[in-house]
């Protein structure tokens, strides 16, 4: 259980790794057979880039890793074999359809919401390869909402929790980009809403944080997952262009004094999505206290640890 009050905020993770050992392949694990990433080392380094984008607020520790032989059940109740999957990752094509996995029957077969309940466990983490139907994030819970995916409504757990879905043929930034969008979705929630459609004069703070040049000419802060304060497009997080940002004066924040400079990709990485995904988390405002607007003045609360606080938690249907 994360503790009321702590400098650090420790975060149990239950990690399932859908990783079969390949019996024809000598009892190499999927990800060896098809040379992907190898998950822990994946989940080390994520760990480990979000505890420093925090400035060290967030440590997240694995109180349960269990690497499973089996592949997940779909939400249609098909479930891959290696020879089913090897197929189609030999021959690329005929994957099952529909691609989505069966979150409630995964929860149930490995008792995660006991767990949850029990308070041994905060978030889970779900590793796998690509088809076997993972959200990026999914909140599951009394009070849950949309997290980047549709909620999944359990009044059979008594806190809402985060499902992460990681894929082992990606790296480390796209698992930063699934935080990302989940930090999107939460803050949107706590905030009421997020649109790029509202004047700049009428933004919410978390409105302000996300603006580029593109949307708001000359009032770019921090910009999104998907576009840096320069970005044009979707991922443009490599273009060249000098624009004028007060990203830096967030990390003030909510002493902010509306102070400018010049950045470009140069900034965050020249186009590496991990690089810009830690440049733009850490910006993320983690300061004691609430803000001018009532709202904590450290996000990563809100992100986190979400069930303690009412404009986080969400409300029960």
């Amino acid at each position: 259980m994360i503790p009321a009050s702590s400098a650090v905020l420790a975060i149990n993770v239950l990690v399932l790794s859908f990783d079969p050992a390949i019996k024809s392949e000598g009892g190499k694990r999927l990800h060896e057979v098809c040379r992907w990433n190898d998950p822990r080392q994946l989940a080390d380094d994520y760990a480990r880039d979000l505890a420093e984008a925090s400035g060290g607020f967030v440590s997240y520790h694995i109180a349960d890793w269990q690497d499973l032989d089996e592949f997940p059940v779909k939400a249609d109740g098909f479930r891959d074999t290696e020879q089913t999957y090897l197929g189609c990752f030999r021959s690329g094509k005929g994957w099952h359809q529909p691609d989505g996995v069966d979150y409630n029957a995964v929860m149930a077969e490995f008792g995660v919401l006991d767990r949850v309940n029990a308070g041994d466990v905060d978030e889970v983490w779900l590793f796998g390869a690509p088809y076997m139907g993972y959200y990026e994030s999914q909140m599951i819970g009394p009070t849950a909402y949309w997290c980047n995916s549709p909620p999944i409504i359990s009044r059979a757990a008594t806190r809402s929790f985060v499902v992460m879905g990681f894929s082992y043929e990606r790296g480390v930034g796209e698992m930063l980009e699934d935080f990302g969008h989940r930090t999107e979705s939460i803050m949107s929630e706590v905030y009421g809403g997020w649109s790029y459609d509202t004047p700049p004069d009428k933004q919410t703070t978390w409105g302000r944080f996300t603006l580029t040049e593109k949307v708001a000419p000359g009032l770019a802060a921090c910009g999104n997952v998907h576009y840096a304060p320069n970005s044009q497009k979707d991922y443009d997080w490599g273009n060249p262009r000098v624009v004028w940002s007060t990203c830096d004066d967030w990390l003030n924040y909510p002493n902010l004094t509306g102070t400018k400079r010049q950045v470009s990709r140069a900034d965050w990485g020249g186009g590496d999505g991990r690089a810009y995904q830690k440049w733009w988390l850490s910006h993320l405002p983690k300061a004691p206290g609430r803000g001018p607007d009532g709202k904590l003045a450290n996000w990563w609360k809100y992100l986190v640890d979400f069930n303690r606080y009412p404009e986080s938690r969400g409300k029960a249907e």
